[in-house]
């Protein structure tokens, strides 16, 4: 049993756990193994994590140890997010698995914990193996002008795909199709006629395909239109095997005391060009069969349609495009949610789920990777990584539940990590730590920040109030033939932010999902999010369904704002009527939209005079939160006031300060890091050192807290409670 010093005498592990499940709210992580890792510099499992993402040795020796020594010793943080990406030990190997429970066990003795990654991506070879029909293809279409009588060489080469699983390696070419395009009549499609002769094969390889048309071949056409198919060695995404052999992969591991698992930016291969607008499709057998389901025509006949626009109208070239990308869409997400079940399922409840689904080349790459499903992938808590949009984090920590987000970054220098802290914090986030500079944990401004920050986390229970939902058009989102492609609504919801007024970003299917709906006090909600207004970008293409919702909102007392036409279906019919939504305001700017906001959370009182912070943040509970680190990385002085809710606040800390007070101005929670003061309501401490503490109601009523340091109690803590424990903050050495 791990004892914590307390200052009131030493309680035992269980009563502080205890403490501060109440102070929690939500428990996501630890399922195996001792009930808490932590030792006195570590948060307790209960509480959100702080979290580093960690790889070991690709040799399987016990190197690994020095650095989870390193972490263990010198560091606060308690959940290792893991992956060990090596082609030559993939997860299935008995020597990888007999390896990776080593190396998790030999965290727990140090107490820390793991969320391992098990994809199986870090398999590929053994699923070639096991399933050599089930691999995935990409179709390369491309277009060649059919000049005079001259022979004419087509060329097609295939594309290296790599990223952080490595390299995708090519195995296979193919031709698929070749079509000779002429001019179709006036105001009619181009016509496109299928060659089955008339041309010569030079090669087909991993590396290109080519053909030859000799001289006088052309016969009336003007264009030639190659089709090429590239086999990679990565599991087909549509491949009915994926999905069992992914479990099996967690079933091996089921002896591994894993306090979790990894999926890291999920989807097909990436793409850095325009991906399908440019020609450049995915395809399997299998995914063909699920396009005809859906009520497509030829799978690679449609896709010259979609790139190029030959063989059919504008209307049926949105119509495939739709249900292309609504397919990738959906089948990503249904990856995503196995991922998410298998695993509660196999490594219990508790299991924590990292990392996130965002990849990061919006929005081209994202779209043709995985749809923007990264509202429809489950993890604990709202995760993102390097520079995603605020709106974004912040409308994933709505869906996902839990009372912060987490956003992996890295850079290669320090500096960058002391700016996106803060910058998470004073929105309701923190920082999945991916170490480029593999000490970071030596940066102590950094990690001083890291350990005011983490105050916090004792009395968060609920992400940050953005009162504006800014919904986009998801299928308008990915067709690239429309006006809206890659529109997120982000701009919109960046200058609200840029305004002062918080708001999320969420995709159309959420409400489609049930996620986004009106509650019974008649406000749109997310989550626990309550929305003032909903703005609704580029309804195009959206089902009837969502119509029906946004006149149901223009009755309700959210304020609604819609942009965009919609003569379209999902399938490109023609509606009889565009839909009209009686009551919504049209055509809204972000400034239009922050004028009716004025003011939407200030308090009636008494001092209208008195201006708000204007990085005073607030929680959907009410809590107030100031994060500061903009000029001293470690954390910039405090001294202010200002309301929360209808009470009057005046307080002096360094770097955060967090205060929840009842309706009628009672304390309810305090967070603050070397805090000298505060006065709110009747309540009033003022220390003769800066200290840094946590304090908040258990469930029985009765106040706890927490001191961190090496501060000496003083006597007005000791008179607010005699329970307080003491959180220590590990010290690299000089």
């Amino acid at each position: 049993m791990i004892m914590i010093e307390t200052l009131s005498g030493l309680l035992r592990v269980g009563l502080v756990l205890a403490m501060c499940t109440a102070a929690a709210g939500q428990v996501t992580s630890g399922n195996r193994g001792p009930s808490d890792y932590g030792a006195a510099h570590r948060l307790p499992t209960s509480l959100p994590p702080e979290i580093w993402a960690w790889g070991p040795g690709r040799d399987l020796s016990d190197a690994y140890k020095k650095s989870l020594d390193a972490i263990a010793d010198y560091s606060n943080f308690g959940l290792l997010s893991t992956a060990m990406r090596s082609p030559d030990h993939e997860v299935t190997f008995p020597e990888t698995h007999d390896y990776l429970k080593r190396v998790v066990e030999y965290a727990h003795s140090r107490g820390l914990r793991v969320a391992l990654d098990l994809d199986v991506r870090l398999a590929q070879g053994t699923f070639l193996k096991k399933y050599p029909e089930a691999q995935q293809w990409m179709l390369r279409i491309r277009s060649f002008p059919l000049a005079g009588d001259r022979a004419v060489r087509a060329e097609i080469a295939s594309a290296a795909l790599r990223d952080h699983m490595g390299q995708h390696q090519l195995l296979n070419g193919r031709l698929m199709r070749v079509y000779r395009a002429g001019t179709g009549k006036r105001d009619l499609p181009t016509a496109l006629q299928e060659l089955k002769d008339g041309f010569r094969i030079l090669e087909q390889s991993k590396d290109r395909v080519a053909i030859e048309v000799p001289q006088g071949g052309r016969q009336g056409g003007q264009e030639l239109i190659v089709v090429a198919a590239f086999e990679y060695r990565t599991p087909d995404v549509f491949s009915p095997e994926l999905l069992r052999f992914q479990r099996d992969i967690y079933e091996q591991y089921r002896d591994v005391p894993l306090d979790g698992s990894m999926k890291d930016e999920w989807g097909f291969p990436p793409v850095y060009n325009q991906g399908a607008k440019e020609g450049d499709f995915w395809y399997s057998k299998a995914f063909a069969a699920e396009y005809a389901k859906a009520g497509g025509g030829d799978f690679v006949r449609d896709c010259v349609l979609m790139t190029l626009g030959m063989g059919g109208p504008y209307e049926q070239r949105i119509a495939a495009v739709n249900r292309y990308m609504r397919l990738i869409l959906i089948q990503n997400a249904r990856i995503e949610r196995a991922f998410h079940d298998d695993v509660k399922e196999v490594f219990g409840p508790q299991a924590f789920l990292v990392v996130h689904a965002t990849w990061g080349y919006v929005p081209i790459g994202d779209a043709f990777k995985n749809g923007y499903d990264w509202w429809w992938a489950p993890r604990d808590y709202g995760q993102t990584d390097e520079h995603w949009p605020l709106p974004v984090r912040t409308s994933l920590a709505k869906k996902m539940g839990g009372p912060v987000w987490y956003n992996q970054f890295y850079h290669r220098d320090v500096v960058p990590y002391r700016r996106e802290i803060w910058r998470n914090a004073s929105a309701g986030g923190r920082v999945n730590f991916l170490p480029y500079p593999r000490e970071l944990w030596r940066d102590r401004p950094l990690m001083r920040a890291e350990s005011r920050i983490r105050l916090l986390n004792f009395i968060s229970q609920s992400p940050i109030d953005c009162p504006v939902a800014v919904v986009f058009g998801h299928a308008a989102a990915l067709n690239w033939v429309g006006p809206h492609f890659g529109d997120l609504g982000v701009d919109f919801a960046e200058e609200l932010w840029n305004l002062g007024v918080r708001a999320d970003v969420i995709p159309s299917t959420e409400i489609e999902s049930g996620a986004l709906k009106i509650t019974d006090d008649g406000l749109v909600s997310y989550g626990v999010q309550k929305y003032r207004a909903l703005v609704f970008l580029n309804p195009e293409y959206e089902p009837d369904s969502t119509f029906d919702f946004l006149r149901r909102v223009a009755r309700s007392k959210t304020m609604e704002f819609v942009r965009g036409q919609r003569r379209l279906t999902f399938d490109a019919k023609p509606r009889a009527a565009e839909a009209t939504i009686p009551g919504a305001s049209v055509d809204p700017t972000p400034s239009r939209v922050a004028q009716y906001l004025t003011n939407w959370h200030s308090p009636t009182a008494s001092e209208p005079s008195l201006q708000f912070p204007a990085d005073l943040a607030r929680l959907t509970d009410g809590t107030c939160i100031l994060a500061r680190g903009t000029k001293d990385p470690s954390g910039d002085p405090i001294e202010e006031t200002f309301y929360c809710g209808n009470t009057k606040v005046t307080a002096k800390a360094t770097g955060v300060l967090g205060i929840k007070l009842s309706v009628k101005g009672e304390l309810e929670s305090l967070a603050a890091s070397d805090l000298g003061m505060v006065e709110a309501g009747k309540f009033r401490l003022e220390l003769p050192e800066p200290t840094d503490l946590a304090l908040w109601r258990d469930q029985s009523g009765e106040w706890r807290g927490v001191v961190q340091g090496e501060t000496k109690l003083p006597e007005a803590l000791l008179q607010v409670t005699k329970n307080w424990t003491r959180l220590v903050n590990a010290q690299p050495p000089k």
